[in-house]
């Protein structure tokens, strides 16, 4: 065996770290896949999802997840997670709370400079985002970002939004999302063709 495929081995065993602790169901197939592929192996992914965050400051460790979903939201979903976030407080917010909808991202390790290259080509068909983060002696690495995205502030100590304001967001964060899925299923066309 190879360094590239045992460290790939090695990888590919560890136990997931994220805060979900799962591989997003929207994309395990396109995860599979990659890593299915001798040259390549998965480091990070993410399928897309929405959040509301308490935002204390721009460090993601020093944020509050009042909200979390890898999928479509509904009005219902967020609207009641602001107002039960607000009664938990018993105070008056401190800090800005934040509506994000994040779009896939994905981090692959190739064996080479042109396994890398080989896969870029195919996801810049599809992404905009894409390019390689990393080089060693042992591996290239790259990242694919979505281009859908969207955020914005929803709630502070001075103001919230309407709800009527509210639902159009939640419609084309949606709309976004759906895009995105589309997205990631002509990408995995494409990785079963390489």
């Amino acid at each position: 065996m190879d360094l590239f495929a045992k460290e790939k081995n090695d990888f590919l065993k560890k136990a997931d770290k994220s805060k979900k602790g799962s591989i997003d169901k929207y994309i395990i197939t396109l995860v599979n896949e990659i890593n299915s592929k001798k040259d390549y192996y998965t480091t990070s992914s993410c399928a897309g999802r929405i959040v509301l965050l308490e935002m204390k400051s721009q460090k993601k460790n020093e944020c509050n997840w009042i909200f979390t979903k890898h999928d479509e939201i509904t009005f219902k979903e967020i609207n009641y997670s602001l107002k039960k976030y607000s009664m938990k407080s018993n105070k008056k917010i401190n800090y800005e709370i934040w509506f994000k909808q994040q779009p896939l991202i994905l981090h692959v390790a190739c064996r080479n400079l042109e396994s890398a290259k080989r896969l870029l080509e195919i996801a810049r068909e599809i992404f905009r985002r894409a390019g390689i983060i990393a080089i060693t002696e042992r591996k290239t690495t790259i990242e694919i970002i979505g281009s859908e995205h969207l955020e914005t502030i929803v709630k502070d100590r001075n103001f919230s939004i309407e709800e009527k304001y509210l639902k159009q967001l939640i419609k084309y964060t949606n709309k976004n999302f759906i895009e995105n899925k589309k997205k990631i299923g002509k990408f995995l066309k494409l990785i079963r063709k390489i």
